[in-house]
């Protein structure tokens, strides 16, 4: 046979053919099948159970046009929950279509100023469909940012003690995803399941720390490392604000008391797989202005508390100090507090440069100089722009009142300012702005605090104002 084609070399070409086709046809039923397992959801009755979640299972601004295919990840199967609907209002990817830029009062004319990417991050919502994330990991591409921060509510991921739920696994799908587009991906662990707490009220650490370890020494095993060995995860979070006690219901409220779950959860992160390179975070703390020590502790003090329980050791490697320099209606570049006059003006909580300047001078008094501090929380909200489902201007929440002194061409111009300002000073690591799209109909329509302070709204035009603003400066991108 073989002597045949070479005698007539024609018929190698014929055959190679042939084989080129058949291949080509099994390829496109392997990635057909593969794309069906990977339309994976939260499911509706997850979402319904955290409290933290829309009201309804609408979050997302619609597909993408051919969203590329998933690598599998060695464990348990994808979910096969049903996928969230769309709204009507979508936002398709694609890849012809140019941006409408909305000009923003202050910066026309005035060439903008050129950002570093990779210390630049967005917050999204996990609780939508894998088309939705899809669509916003698109949009945090179109940002320039290079961070993508996810909260893991550990009571909705692990409602039963040792049993992993579907959220689970399609935030696995999530994550794997992010960092296949190029993404570094940050999480936040927070909110003990009820089994694992001393009270059911409010939200709250476990009563034994090592349950957190085993909770995260699990969510490693699953999500697995990439071809170098490396978590998917390039950030883990440990709380959120445990310096409230609606976050820290059942436990003592104090410094000395979160480093214990700190101290726990970091080192279950080091001895997980792959967590040797992946940078623990302390817990960003709410700037409150109380320090009443049942509500709040002032986030100043609760710092300090930590330096005292031993957060300088030089025994904790790789590590950053979270905050949430969240700045009220006050302009990120004003200190407090020259002019107070209508509230939230008159201590220095509600001032972005002053939280993030005496943060840097707690760390300093604590011979902490080395570490850098992490924004993992910041931004500025306001309910101009969005409208009702009836078409009529929403509503803000009545608290707190700062979102109705605030327009979007203001947010636009503060959370730019912000970025510069942190990129100015060396102690500053990543800042994570929150958030792209808390900001469904639902939550608009509820009132919910959240959308204020998100970068997409409803309607014809998705994008608002800081949007559009992010998207044209230029970014300086890492390699």
């Amino acid at each position: 046979m073989f002597a045949y084609f070479r005698r007539h070399p024609a018929l190698w070409l014929v055959a190679l053919a042939v084989l080129v086709l058949a291949a080509g046809s099994k390829l496109l039923d392997v990635r057909s099948s593969g794309r069906s397992a990977a339309t994976a959801a939260v499911p509706a009755s997850d979402q319904a159970a955290d409290q933290q979640t829309a009201p309804s299972a609408t979050p997302g601004f619609g597909p993408i046009i051919a969203p590329p295919a998933l690598t599998p990840i060695p464990g348990r199967p994808s979910p096969t929950a049903t996928l969230t609907p769309p709204p009507t209002n979508t936002l398709a990817k694609s890849p012809t279509a140019q941006p409408t830029v909305t000009a923003t009062p202050g910066v026309t004319g005035t060439p903008l100023p050129t950002l570093r990417s990779d210390v630049m991050g967005i917050q999204l919502n996990p609780n939508t469909s894998l088309e939705g994330f899809d669509t916003n990991v698109w949009l945090a591409g179109r940002l320039g940012v290079k961070w993508i921060k996810l909260q893991f509510s550990w009571k909705l991921l692990e409602p039963q003690q040792g049993v992993l739920s579907d959220t689970f696994y399609a935030y696995r799908i999530f994550v794997q995803h992010a960092t296949q587009q190029g993404f570094k991906v940050m999480i936040s662990i927070v909110k003990a399941p009820d089994w694992a707490r001393t009270s059911q009220e409010e939200d709250g650490p476990p009563r034994d720390p090592q349950d957190l370890a085993n909770f995260i020494t699990r969510i490693l095993s699953e999500i697995r490392v990439d071809l170098y060995g490396n978590s998917y995860f390039s950030g883990i979070e440990v709380w959120n604000e445990p310096n409230l006690r609606r976050e820290w219901n059942g436990g003592t409220l104090g410094g000395a008391e979160y480093m214990r779950l700190f101290d726990t959860a970091y080192n279950a992160i080091r001895a997980g797989e792959g967590g040797g390179s992946v940078t623990v975070v302390t817990a960003g703390l709410a700037p409150t202005g109380i320090n009443d020590g049942v509500t709040a502790i002032d986030d100043r003090e609760f710092l300090r508390q930590m330096y005292q329980a031993g957060l300088a050791n030089p025994a904790y490697q790789n590590i950053a100090i979270g905050a949430h320099p969240y700045g009220a209606a006050n302009p990120p570049d004003t200190l407090c507090c020259a002019n107070p006059s209508r509230g939230y003006d008159d201590h220095p909580s509600w001032f972005f440069l002053n939280t993030i300047q005496d943060y840097h001078t707690i760390m300093e008094q604590a011979g902490d100089t080395s570490r850098q501090l992490w924004a993992t929380e910041f931004g500025w909200g306001t309910y101009d722009g969005f409208t009702t489902s009836a078409g009529e201007p929403a509503p803000p929440p009545d608290d707190p009142p700062y979102f109705q002194w605030l327009n979007q061409d203001q947010q636009a111009n503060y959370i730019l300012r912000a970025f510069v300002i942190g990129q100015g000073l060396p102690y500053m690591g990543p800042m994570i702005l929150w958030n792209l799209d808390f900001s469904s109909q639902d939550y608009v329509d509820q009132r919910d605090p959240r959308a204020a302070y998100a970068l997409l709204r409803g309607g014809i035009d998705p994008l608002r104002p800081a949007f559009n603003l992010l998207e044209n400066a230029p970014k300086q991108r890492s390699s």
